[in-house]
């Protein structure tokens, strides 16, 4: 192609070459928006499977509790879920690594370099990484596979979406991770990332469903019996009534031929259960005998279950401790329990005086006083009549000013030197706190002659560092003015003087 002479004719040429380039780019941000919009799909759909599957196991996990005989699908249900997650964890990896080297993502959510070709090919490729990506999907397959009766294995393998599919007879190589990955943009190779973790999601929810299927939980048939005492409450307040319900396990609701008695007393049987109810008089244990009797309809033989049960009477009451100590310092969260017992945690009122009381679990609170003194926590709510418990307010204890780890006495001149100022500790205090040193005075004192120097903050800076690098032996050093700052402090703490002998 020659390169025409005239001027104009050359701008065309160039403007035609620009547009070319335009709509390539074009089509290439099209194309890479297809590749995003792919991997949030497949994101999503494998969100929805793991919802999906969560519900499946904890379908499984009832039946396997309520029947001991499907005890060992317990087992293999944990198999499933720690092989789905072995393999979702590496691909995870994977996914953080190949943005962390494409420089993250840029505020439409992309990768900032999705367009590089060369990442991809030197982690998946050359690392190694794709290789092992492929050893774990067989052999996460594999392992799935085997925890399936050897005759259900070929009928539910193709259910199985998690595998290495066979390369093309065009492929110009036999790695699956040279085929694969080698020159693909960053773009392109998240959607594969999230096909495998999608397929990991289907391959566990295939075994789930199969293992739903083989408890039968649709259609359960009893075939073993034990006798079940369900109260509401095993401890109840005194004036309050008991109750239980006292059934046949597995049982069908319909059966009538069964009997109950407790401590001899027999008891109505409606829909193969009965309740029990009984006045709470007094306070202290009570332990009951239950009997269940089942006749068998074909040959009228009879069967009996035994079951003692319990349930403990007391007074409302109400207890609060603090969990570390019967003082509440300022400055820091101090822990608190808070128990109320005969009353639902949802009903007791808690109000604080002299802090800021802060809930973080059932019973369980943060107390932070706002000044020294006195302060209190009331209790109430479910019947309770209001409780009132003082607590003595105060400030963290002194902390104790160090130069490294000592207080006052002789230093080598090297390791007085390479101090880098003071540090206030607070020693046998039990909370998470930390004291500051807010500035001091030293003087140094050499054959009569002393030099003297103010410091602000527990660094040492200025005069005050210019005066610890010129250590001599036989110098003395005098910290005095010294003031340390602790959480909930308003202004500095005067701190005893220190007085150092550098060797």
């Amino acid at each position: 192609m020659s390169i025409p002479k005239e001027p104009r004719q050359l701008m065309v040429n160039l403007m035609y070459l620009v547009l070319t380039a335009i709509l390539a780019l074009n089509v290439s941000a099209e194309i890479f928006h297809a590749f995003d919009v792919l991997d949030t799909g497949l994101t999503d759909s494998s969100q929805t499977v793991e919802q999906s599957n969560e519900k499946l196991v904890r379908a499984i996990e009832q039946q396997i509790d309520a029947y001991p005989q499907y005890e060992p699908y317990r087992a293999r249900v944990q198999r499933t879920q720690e092989l789905r997650r072995e393999l979702t964890e590496l691909v995870t990896d994977l996914r953080t690594e190949l943005l962390v080297a494409a420089g993250g993502l840029d505020e439409d959510g992309l990768p900032v370099r999705a367009r590089d070709k060369d990442i991809p090919t030197r982690l998946l490729v050359d690392n190694g990484r794709g290789a092992e990506l492929e050893q774990r999907v067989r052999s996460v397959r594999d392992s799935l596979l085997a925890l399936l009766p050897v005759e259900e294995r070929d009928r539910l393998k193709n259910s199985i979406p998690l595998k290495i599919n066979d390369l093309p007879a065009r492929a110009k190589t036999d790695d699956w991770s040279e085929f694969t990955f080698r020159q693909m943009p960053v773009m392109a190779v998240l959607p594969i990332l999230s096909k495998f973790e999608n397929d990991a999601r289907i391959a566990e929810t295939t075994l789930l469903n199969h293992f739903f299927n083989e408890l039968n939980i649709s259609e359960i048939k009893a075939d073993r019996f034990a006798a079940v005492v369900s109260a509401d409450r095993s401890y109840i307040i005194r004036g309050d009534r008991y109750r239980s319900e006292i059934f046949l396990s597995s049982y069908s609701s319909s059966a009538d031929n069964i009997e109950i008695t407790v401590d001899g007393r027999p008891l109505t049987v409606r829909d193969g259960k009965a309740v029990f109810e009984a006045s709470a008089g007094s306070v202290g244990k009570r332990r009951h005998r239950a009997v269940v009797t089942v006749t068998n309809p074909l040959d009228g033989s009879r069967e009996t279950f035994e079951r003692t049960f319990g349930y403990e009477v007391g007074e409302r009451s109400v207890t609060v401790s603090a969990d570390r100590m019967n003082v509440l310092y300022l400055g820091v969260d101090n822990p608190i329990s808070i128990s109320a017992a005969g009353v639902s945690s949802g009903d007791v009122r808690v109000n604080a005086e002299g802090m800021n009381l802060r809930r973080t679990e059932n019973g369980k609170y943060l107390a932070k006083p706002s000044r020294v003194g006195q302060g209190s926590i009331t209790v109430s709510g479910g019947g309770l009549e209001p409780t009132t418990f003082p607590y003595r307010l105060k400030r963290i204890p002194d902390p104790v000013v160090k130069l490294g780890r000592t207080p006052s006495g002789s230093m080598n001149v090297g390791e007085f030197r390479a101090q880098r100022g003071l540090i206030a500790w607070l020693e046998n205090f039990d909370f998470d706190a930390r004291c500051t040193v807010d500035g001091f005075s030293m003087t140094r004192v050499r054959k009569g002659d002393a030099l003297r120097a103010t410091n602000r903050g527990g660094r040492f800076v200025g005069d005050a560092q210019r005066l610890v690098q010129n250590a001599e032996r036989d110098d003395l050093y005098y910290f005095d003015a010294i003031k340390a700052r602790c959480p909930g402090d308003e202004v500095g703490r005067e701190m005893p003087a220190m007085v150092f002998n550098i060797k």
